[in-house]
């Protein structure tokens, strides 16, 4: 099998290939030109550049608040969620483990 590309002719089949079939030194196609562009009718798109102003506005959010009257578990969740926020000021930035908040006698020695 043969392919002009360029004016350099490309022999596919003629590489040298071990017993499965796929070639040592694999033919590289280093650039390629289009001579015809059967597609003249299509415009490359223009990308529009945002403004700062619309980029300012879709960072600003409003901090999230969390409802717990609407569950069925709210309460335990609320003191739950306290709990977490006291363990997250004491153990910021270390490493945390059952050991370390778990009040259980065997965790804790």
């Amino acid at each position: 099998m043969e392919a002009t590309i360029g004016g350099s002719d490309l022999e596919l089949w003629a590489k040298e290939t071990p017993m499965n079939d796929r070639p040592l030194y694999a033919p590289k196609m280093i650039k390629a030109e289009l001579l015809y562009n059967p597609f003249s009718d299509i415009i490359p798109r223009i990308i529009v550049q945002e403004s700062e102003e619309v980029k300012d506005s879709s960072k600003t959010k409003t901090a999230a608040v969390k409802n717990f009257n609407l569950l069925s578990f709210g309460k335990k969740a609320e003191e739950d969620e306290g709990e977490s926020a006291i363990l997250n000021k004491k153990f910021n930035g270390k490493i945390k483990s059952a050991h370390d908040h778990l009040t259980d006698s065997k965790l804790s020695s």
